[in-house]
């Protein structure tokens, strides 16, 4: 049986003490739960130490937010010195820049936003869960959450879409529960929600919400609460308040963005396979329907657990489908039409999985929960499968710390190298890269390629073998 929402005066605690045989088993299933979550976030923390940005999306914004805080412009992301950068808006590279003014110049730092949002995620969708279904539905969904491949990816990289994440999350979760459960706070979450998505990816953080919303909202006739139960108009003032000012100083700052960004990033990257107008890097021309590969690939390992399932419960999904308050339709809205969107796109990469990921989580407890399948033996298997992601990613660590010439795609140590041999002011390091890419990579000591003094320093070669040169500061 479900408890009906909301569940009033209960907090989603792991600590919980019980008398009972079957408490006390739970309790132990809590126990086990918190020593998972801590091992995952101590093997994240690992790979965020010990790895360089190893990707050259990493790099690169690793390199714009390094830039804001020496110059001190927090109002236009440049991508190099005096070159703005136009394809995001800044409030992950105002994350990243603000940690390093805390915490130092240093891989570390620069990541340490990505996890502090994704414990924000696992904490919204582990007090919506809990206050649904009470906590041992809750911390198994922040377990198969947190032990997702593309999820633990996510929590420590150097992107935009940690930002977006945590947005779509709050927008998502806001709106349900204000749905459900009519609030004042989050009603007004729900458009703080919608305006720093604004400020984390653009519109796209509407379209990734909206349309799951709207089919929602259209497929249970819920037009009479959407406009009594949210505060549409002080609301979408806060969003204004929150994401205009911003749009409105970049584009005085450096005319020309709001083209760029709203029309070539939003409708031509995505219409138009192998576009050609990204200033910054390349198109990712995918086949499609590419995306569903990334999602099968990025949601292990529970995809694969969720299909083998799917199999066996073939008969009794529309039982499961049904509910009073239509929150499966919700969460399956939520998980599949973000991918079903992408699926005609002509240009995707694999970090457009992310937004699916916390329904996902929900939509799979959900169904384990419908049918009986929390029992204690499987519980103890899930705290298995969601500590495996973790044991991957610090053998990968592993190999970064004692092959690091094996597994590195970064210049980092060849120029430590040289910098410890006291190279003469304007004196080069000449050497060979064979990366067709732009690479930007990290050290903590400044060097100088032409004119640009970086910390976040670039290897740029466009055909196989080209010399590089580094001029000594």
């Amino acid at each position: 049986m479900h408890a009906n929402y909301p569940i009033k005066n209960q907090r989603f605690d792991m600590t919980l003490s019980y008398t009972t045989p079957v408490a006390s088993t739970q309790s132990k299933f809590y126990t086990h739960a918190l020593w998972t979550l801590f091992f995952l976030v101590v093997c994240r923390l690992l790979a965020m130490y010990f790895m360089p940005l190893n990707d050259s999306t990493e790099a690169r914004y690793g390199e714009i937010s390094r830039i804001m805080l020496e110059t001190g412009n927090w109002v236009t992301p440049m991508h190099y010195y005096g070159e703005p950068f136009w394809a995001k808006p800044p409030l992950s590279t105002w994350f990243s820049a603000f940690s390093m003014k805390l915490f130092g110049v240093n891989a570390l730092a620069v990541r340490l936003p990505a996890l502090v949002l994704s414990m924000i995620v696992l904490w919204l969708v582990g007090g919506l869960s809990q206050a649904r279904d009470g906590n041992k539905v809750a911390v198994s969904v922040v377990l198969v959450l947190a032990g997702t491949v593309y999820f633990f990816l996510d929590a420590g990289a150097v992107m935009t879409d940690p930002s977006l994440l945590c947005c779509t999350t709050l927008i998502l979760v806001s709106f349900w529960r204000v749905m459900a459960d009519p609030s004042r706070l989050w009603g007004y979450l729900f458009f703080v929600g919608v305006g720093l998505g604004l400020l984390a990816k653009g519109p796209v953080a509407l379209v990734l919400t909206g349309i799951p919303i709207f089919f929602w909202v259209l497929l249970h006739k819920k037009w009479h609460a959407l406009w009594k139960n949210i505060p549409w108009v002080s609301g979408l003032l806060l969003t204004l308040l929150i994401a205009l000012p911003w749009y409105l100083l970049a584009e005085s700052r450096t005319p020309g963005f709001l083209n760029y960004f709203l029309v070539g990033e939003h409708v031509s990257r995505f219409m138009q396979p192998g576009w050609t107008g990204d200033k910054y890097g390349f198109a990712h021309e995918a086949p499609f329907g590419m995306i569903w590969a990334y999602a099968l690939l990025g949601m292990l390992p529970w995809s694969i657990i969720g299909l083998v399932w799917l199999v066996r419960q073939v008969k009794k999904i529309p039982a499961l489908y049904q509910d009073k308050d239509g929150w499966v339709s919700y969460l399956v809205l939520a998980t599949f039409l973000p991918l079903l969107f992408f699926t005609f796109a002509g240009n995707i990469i694999y970090p457009y999985v992310f937004p699916s990921l916390p329904t996902f989580a929900l939509l799979f407890v959900e169904l384990a929960n419908r049918t009986h399948s929390l029992t204690d033996r499987n519980l103890r298997y899930l705290v298995r499968f969601a500590s495996i992601t973790g044991f991957v990613f610090l053998l990968v660590t592993l190999a970064f710390v004692f092959m690091p010439e094996r597994v590195e795609k970064s210049q980092k140590r060849v120029i430590e190298q040289w910098k410890n041999q006291h190279p003469t002011a304007n004196s080069r390091l000449i050497y060979w890269t064979k990366k067709t890419t732009i690479r930007l990579n990290f050290t903590r000591q400044v060097v100088r390629k032409r004119r640009m003094s970086h910390t976040f320093y670039i290897s740029c070669s466009r055909t196989m073998k080209k010399i590089t040169s580094w001029q000594a500061r």
